[in-house]
């Protein structure tokens, strides 16, 4: 009989312990790895309203410029971008994979979201909503939008410039005399402004979190309950952790909402919902040699910047359906 019978036992408890903790522990990490790099992509994407609302208002609201400079700024998220080569690469593979999200099944027939505006995407990696000048905004009752439909460009220089409304001239004459109180002043600089909203399907990358990220994400959008196994989840909110048949399937037959947003387009619509669960579970392959599963999650941001250029009518995405435009 051995003296000493205790070390061997604890180290065999320790073993175990291990075999049980290990997992938890991985998968925390790599959890807080994906969280971390979500936190950043959304910092960018925040950069990346900025660049297009820069880019707007010197390109008279074109959104294809808006575009590139919202891709372009968000590079970092997408590889390496030290140095020309790498940047040159990053570049060539973001716009690959933004035309290939273009020819997705998107839900561009009877949407509320036309496939383009004036030649320009919107159902790419990147969308940029052009919220103000809108039809719902101050430029309305500035320019009169209903009869705009033969104007080439929203004059943002002066009540002299307005030769499709004369009125104006008189209307925002105490403009230009800052000491008389207004409230045309105010109206007037509320429709100059333009206000960008950039929405990014933000891929997450992340080994096993990711699908764990996306799973938990698409169950709130559905307003759902998930159970069981968290690598078997179950729309049975009462399944036990062991027990229980589940899985992306079942989950992916919950009802989704999409997520509303108070003015523009909203941030996700139902049928966009049934692309990215195609991605996810590998029924839609991105790239012919790129085929598996994909896991995308929309971020957006949105920012506001004095016009510094008059905004073509052609670039206006918000317009009174009643107006047959």
């Amino acid at each position: 009989m051995s003296e000493h019978p205790h070390p061997r036992r604890e180290s065999g408890q320790a073993a175990v312990e291990s075999a049980l903790v290990l997992p938890l522990m991985v998968f925390l990490g790599l959890g807080l790895l994906q969280l971390t790099m979500m936190q950043h992509a959304k910092l960018m994407t925040e950069y990346a309203a900025y660049c297009a609302a820069r880019s707007g208002i010197v390109w008279n609201g074109n959104n294809e410029r808006m575009r590139d400079a919202a891709l372009i700024a968000l590079l970092p998220t997408l590889g390496r971008t030290d140095g020309l080569p790498n940047l040159s690469r990053t570049w060539t593979q973001a716009r690959l994979q933004d035309e290939a999200m273009q020819l997705l099944a998107w839900p561009t027939k009877n949407s509320v979201v036309p496939a383009s505006v004036n030649g320009s995407h919107l159902f790419g990696q990147v969308r940029v909503d052009t919220v103000n000048p809108s039809w719902y905004s101050p430029v309305r009752s500035v320019w009169k939008l209903r009869s705009a439909m033969n104007w080439r460009e929203l004059d943002f220089d002066g009540p002299d410039a307005y030769p499709q409304v004369p009125e104006l001239e008189t209307k925002l004459a105490r403009f230009f005399n800052l000491a008389l109180p207004d409230d045309a002043e105010e109206v007037y600089r509320k429709a100059t402004v333009l206000s960008v909203r950039v929405r990014y399907w933000y891929e997450l990358r992340v080994p096993f979190a990711n699908w764990i990220v996306f799973t938990a994400w698409w169950a709130a959008n559905a307003g759902v309950t998930l159970g069981g196994a968290i690598y078997q989840p179950t729309l049975d909110a009462k399944a036990r952790i062991t027990r229980g048949k589940g899985g992306m399937s079942e989950v992916g037959t919950a009802p989704v909402r999409g997520l509303d947003h108070q003015r523009g387009y909203a941030t996700l619509y139902r049928p966009e919902m049934t692309v990215l669960w195609g991605l996810a579970t590998g029924n839609i392959p991105l790239l012919s040699k790129r085929v598996g599963r994909r896991y995308f999650i929309p971020l957006t941001a949105t920012y506001s910047l004095r016009m510094q250029s008059n905004f073509y009518f052609k670039w206006l995405m918000h317009l009174n359906p009643d107006w047959g435009l």
